[in-house]
């Protein structure tokens, strides 16, 4: 792999790996794939309903809290301390409960996708492995993923959180910069699609949790601008999905609408992932299908 780093940029642009991506459910043995995607529907719709009645808590308090400080807006006589605390607490515990909901339901779907992903990377790679082979593999490897991912995505998020806190800062006194918050999911999502390999080094490669910094910006050395485009591409595909229930009248039919989509999105994710390290590591596929849109780039 590292004779590799130095040359020419080998991922292929998003038409090359977008027919083999889409296909999902396209695995060796199609009843895992099966079994994931239920396994996270019913994680992801699961736990969008036990959180529905503290999101709508939240949205309840916050209206109220809105009226009483838009009564004495037009009132001319703002005064923060006429607001009533109880709703603002109950408001805060809220938010709380609905955001470690919704962060038990991405940690764990976040691994059984990346479970996901490996197996279909070792469908290319080593087909003749068995599924309990790739489940014991996976396994050994989890717990590495485990620290480097929790390691990795709370330096990330407590650096999101100082820019954010900085900008603001700054805004008091140039608040034309304050229109940089609004690119800054955008920019979130780039620099993370630049550790887009992360777990598959640790899967393939046993690298090291502090190596695997360096090795997933070498890997991508000469296309990172490919890569971030390819990686963000399953995400605004999700946004696109997510309009269908827009207009869908029944809540509980919306959630399921979404999570739905939401899984299909995840799992042709952790495809295309598998689908780009392997030409950015110059890896060999096995599974015996003929290459298709070779010149496709």
């Amino acid at each position: 792999m590292d004779k590799q780093q130095g040359k020419q940029c080998r991922v292929k642009s998003i038409f090359f790996y977008l027919k083999e991506s889409l296909k999902f459910y396209d695995v060796d043995k199609p009843t895992v794939a099966q079994i994931v995607f239920i396994l996270i529907l019913a994680i992801m719709f699961g736990g969008y309903i036990i959180a529905r009645p503290y999101t709508e808590d939240v949205f309840l308090y916050y209206e109220q809290i809105s009226v009483s400080l838009m009564e004495q807006v037009e009132a001319r006589s703002v005064d923060f301390s006429l607001i009533n605390m109880e709703i603002v607490y109950k408001m805060l515990e809220s938010t709380m409960m609905v955001l470690a909901i919704y962060a038990v339901i991405k940690a764990i779907t976040y691994i059984i996708a990346t479970y996901y992903g490996a197996f279909y990377f070792y469908s290319l790679t080593d087909p003749d492995t068995t599924s309990a082979q790739r489940t014991v593999i996976f396994l050994k490897k989890l717990a590495k993923i485990i620290i480097f991912n929790l390691m990795f995505y709370g330096i990330f998020a407590l650096i999101v959180f100082l820019i954010f806190m900085l900008t603001v800062f700054i805004a008091f006194f140039f608040p034309a910069i304050i229109a940089i918050t609004t690119f800054l999911p955008i920019i979130v999502l780039a620099v993370d699609m630049l550790f887009i390999f992360k777990n598959l080094l640790i899967i393939e490669f046993d690298t090291g949790i502090f190596k695997n910094l360096k090795v997933s910006l070498d890997i991508t050395k000469g296309c990172k601008k490919r890569v971030i485009f390819n990686g963000l591409w399953p995400h605004f595909l999700g946004l696109i999905l997510s309009t269908f229930a827009i207009d869908v009248q029944n809540p509980i039919l919306a959630l399921f609408i979404v999570a739905f989509f939401e899984v299909i999105v995840l799992l042709i994710f952790q495809r295309l992932t598998s689908l780009m390290f392997i030409d950015a590591a110059s890896l060999e596929r096995k599974d015996k299908k003929p290459e298709k849109n070779k010149d496709v780039e």
